[in-house]
């Protein structure tokens, strides 16, 4: 565990005369705690170890695995896909694998294809893992406070690990229902990790996350309420019907401003940013995991999946649990 007054901490001794604010991350974000794995673990350690998890909960041999998606924002390598090293890691050796990248919004994409995967009849069981080690892309040097505002966001992030199992069954009224995405690619440079692809090779000083954290928050809460209220009405819901709806967060501030926007109660959001940081791709669902761990879910509930990200990009999926 690292605390935001830690890593404030830290950008203070590595940065050159800049000293950070004591409590602004934590002020401004919500964020007082995260995790960061140890030198040498990979996205896929975490994508494996949670997929495993998932599988033996519901007890399920790896090996009757049809499909298995990699859907994270962070991945091992350039080349081959994270999918066939997870596939290796977890003995699922008889699933096909992809993966599916978004950003932040690579697990709902993932369960998307996931659903349409077996309602085509291409599989029965499909497993989407994210395994998000972020914490690599932080740069702790921070020169000035106009540097701050591009390099705040990257102090919220902590690694983690996520996997649901999906499966074909002829039950009614249970499990994923279509979603709703929306995107805008114009404003893809408002959050970034430039270095990596074929834009910017081999420049190392660019490998760090930078995010312009209230235009992309601006973005989200224009775009995120209207994209609720037409995928509810769209299968019938009424927003007070909700159980819980699970984000991902970036800010307890987003958060707040888009319960706000559609009358929500804060108290039926399960948040995790404030014990987690941002975890990316692997935020839902680890709040799932939680929120089932912690029994505030029951066969029948109506909660709703969401997620707003950089591209920009947003969904919102409800599930039947």
């Amino acid at each position: 565990m690292i605390t935001s007054a830690e890593i404030e901490d830290t950008v203070t001794a590595r940065s050159h005369g800049f000293a950070m604010p004591s409590g602004l991350v934590e002020r401004l974000t919500g964020v007082r705690e995260r995790r960061h794995v140890q030198p040498g673990i990979a996205s896929s350690d975490l994508a494996a170890q949670a997929g495993l998890a998932a599988l033996a909960k519901a007890d399920v041999d790896p090996l009757s695995v049809d499909l298995l998606i990699y859907s994270s924002a962070s991945h091992d390598v350039s080349e081959p896909a994270t999918s066939a090293i997870v596939q290796h890691k977890m003995g699922a050796r008889n699933a096909t694998f992809a993966d599916i990248k978004n950003a932040c919004n690579s697990f709902l994409n993932g369960l998307d294809f996931a659903a349409a995967s077996i309602a085509t009849g291409r599989a029965r069981r499909v497993l989407v893992v994210a395994g998000e080690v972020l914490s690599p892309t932080i740069n702790w040097e921070i020169e000035s406070s106009v540097e701050l505002r591009t390099k705040l966001a990257a102090l919220t992030l902590g690694d983690a690990g996520g996997a649901v199992l999906l499966e074909a069954t002829d039950e009614e009224n249970t499990g994923l229902l279509p979603g709703r995405f929306v995107s805008d690619g114009s404003q893809w440079e408002l959050s970034t990790v430039m270095s990596g692809g074929n834009l910017m090779v081999r420049d190392n000083s660019r490998s760090y996350f930078e995010c312009d954290s209230s235009a992309l928050q601006k973005l989200a809460i224009e775009h995120i309420p209207p994209l609720i209220e037409k995928t509810v009405a769209e299968v019938g819901w009424n927003l007070d019907e909700i159980t819980r709806i699970f984000p991902h967060q970036v800010s307890k501030g987003v958060t707040q401003a888009l319960c706000s926007a559609i009358g929500y109660d804060q108290n039926q959001v399960t948040v995790t940013l404030d014990r987690f940081g941002n975890n990316a791709a692997a935020s839902i669902p680890l709040a799932l995991s939680l929120a089932s761990e912690q029994g505030h879910l029951n066969k029948g509930d109506k909660v709703l999946l969401v997620c707003g990200a950089a591209g920009f990009t947003a969904g919102v999926m409800p599930v039947i649990w």
